[in-house]
């Protein structure tokens, strides 16, 4: 049972979209806290919007904490844009470098 961090590319799109659901789906399986590094992750369509939305909604379902890494700003107005809201996403992000 150890820790697992799933690094995510620059963006989730309909035509990446199955690795990633993929990759995603294999940490169903773990009982520790899940660590997903979307550092570089700073657009999704509507599809990918979907993916996060129905990967979160099924981790709060079967209460698997997820640890969100470096979520950037482009990617929570990318989401806010498409009406998606993730509270953990939100609560997670810090902002290092205001400019």
């Amino acid at each position: 049972m150890s820790d697992q961090t799933i690094k995510l590319d620059s963006e989730i799109t309909i035509r990446n979209i199955q690795p990633v659901f993929a990759q995603l789906s294999e940490l169903f399986t773990q009982t520790e806290i899940l660590h997903i590094d979307a550092s570089q992750l700073s657009r999704v369509d509507t599809a990918g919007a979907q993916l996060l939305h129905l990967f979160s909604k099924t981790c709060d379902a079967r209460s698997l904490k997820v640890d969100w890494l470096g979520c950037q700003s482009d990617l929570l107005a990318n989401l806010k844009e498409l009406g998606i809201m993730l509270p953990q996403l939100q609560v997670n992000t810090l902002e290092e470098d205001p400019q």
